[in-house]
């Protein structure tokens, strides 16, 4: 019987080869067209290997830098990280432009049966999407950032602002460590300048006192006028420590920006030597190459928060790239006042005790100075080291093809039912028909044996 059913379909495929033609046409057609009117995923990913050795000392430690990797996630995912990824790639604007035709058409539907979604209910919408497409996984040295997504040009300029956006994050984080460390040691300085001061302040006023007793006068110099090397007032000082923080925030920022600059333009130049310029990757570079010359969020926003303190310390006469610690170096000063403008002054007591207090004092505000000093060494280190602890092994790159659906094995696949749907649907028009096309038909329907057949005429 198995037999019998296996001829009919092969006589039935000779008898009917139109139907076995169209058939076979019709399901490789719908499956093709399911595949260009579906949406496609493709995926970029970069990857970044971090050196485990530390450029800033027990500080650096402190601060986590030994492990970055475990803040990648963190970095990349977070909400406000995310935004500023949809404003770089102006993704808002491009994502209508690249959605398939299914898809496409089922927004258009939406949009007559719904309200228009306001920018915010946009902006909230791209964010989630980004958070379920987009990933960063991280090892012990390694740091993998990547997209799942229906467009490879998005995929890949997401992707790579992604990846500047974790280096300029990482670079302001470990570098702000020693620079928090730089503001909290030049104000405990300045702290223990304007101590200094008061203390020479008051050994001035106990010597006047002491004369006007009737001993001998000491001969004190009028003050002097204000200069560079007189100490600020608090409010010039912290203003001067925030500019100068600022500052150091922006040149990192700028740093990390011209690297990445030099790095596409080198790319742009391998690329060049390769391809045409019409080619997909010259034109995915050439156009990141120009998104990074144009600036970044981050840099303009630092900017605009830094020309109004520069303009206030100009204004009280101060100069903002002059370091803090060359304006309060008056040791020969301190050091004069100290010694004895009379032999027999060491006698009284109230002096006595005021010089050491200023010696103490004094001491100390060198010690601070000294630690400044190392701490500045130490950033300088860190800004020289960190091109060298994060190194981009695999680069972002558009992908050949998506990674679903595999258009090969969809051809492949439709092909194959597309055979075998043709093959049946000539036997199953046979059957439908009624009428006995073979031999084993008739003997099986009527139960007599079939004593011989007609040829065709």
């Amino acid at each position: 019987m198995v037999g019998g059913h296996g001829q009919l379909v092969l006589h039935a495929i000779a008898r009917h080869k139109l139907l076995f033609g169209l058939t076979w046409a019709a399901v490789v057609g719908m499956s093709l067209g399911l595949v260009v009117t579906l949406p496609k995923t493709y995926e970029v990913q970069t990857t970044i290997q971090v050196s485990p050795t530390e450029v800033l000392g027990d500080r650096g430690q402190a601060a986590g830098t030994g492990a970055p990797a475990t803040y990648a996630a963190e970095t990349v995912l977070s909400r406000q990280n995310l935004i500023d990824l949809i404003r770089k790639t102006d993704l808002i604007e491009q994502w209508p432009k690249t959605r398939a035709p299914l898809p496409r058409l089922k927004d258009a539907i939406w949009r007559r049966l719904f309200p228009e979604p306001t920018a915010a209910e946009r902006l909230d919408g791209m964010v989630t999407l980004l958070e379920k497409r987009m990933w960063a996984t991280s090892e012990q040295t390694t740091v993998t950032i990547g997209i799942t997504f229906p467009d490879p040009q998005l995929a890949l300029r997401l992707v790579e602002a992604a990846q500047e956006s974790f280096l300029e994050a990482r670079q302001v984080e470990e570098i702000s460590t020693v620079e928090d460390g730089i503001r909290i040691l030049e104000e405990s300085a300045s702290e223990a300048q304007q101590a200094v001061d008061r203390s020479k302040t008051k050994l001035d006023e106990l010597r006047k006192e002491r004369a006007s007793r009737g001993r001998r006068r000491p001969s004190i110099s009028a003050a002097p006028p204000p200069t560079l090397d007189s100490p600020p007032s608090r409010r010039g000082s912290q203003l001067q420590l925030q500019v100068e923080a600022k500052q150091r925030e922006l040149a990192a920022l700028n740093e990390a920006r011209e690297r990445r600059i030099a790095e596409l333009q080198s790319r742009l130049e391998e690329l060049r030597a390769v391809y045409s310029e019409t080619h997909p990757a010259v034109v995915a570079t050439r156009e990141s190459l120009e998104a990074m010359k144009k600036g970044s969020p981050e840099i303009d926003a630092l900017e605009q928060e830094l020309a109004p303190m520069q303009a206030e310390l100009q204004q009280r006469g101060l100069l903002s790239d002059v370091p803090l610690r060359a304006q309060r170096e008056r040791p020969s000063e301190i050091a004069a006042a100290a010694e004895p403008f009379d032999p027999l002054e060491d006698q009284d007591p109230q002096i006595t005790y005021a010089k050491t207090e200023l010696r103490q004092l004094q001491v100390r505000y060198n010690g601070l100075r000294d630690r400044v000093q190392a701490a500045r060494l130490e950033l300088d280190g860190a800004k020289a080291a960190f091109k060298y602890r994060y190194v981009v092994i695999h680069p972002p790159q558009r992908p050949r093809g998506p990674v679903s659906p595999k258009i090969p094995l969809v051809a492949i696949a439709s092909v194959i039912a597309g055979l075998v749907l043709a093959a049946f649907a000539p036997a199953f028009s046979d059957l439908a028909s009624g009428r006995f096309v073979e031999n084993w038909q008739v003997e099986q329907e009527l139960g007599v044996p079939l004593l011989g057949t007609l040829p065709d005429f």
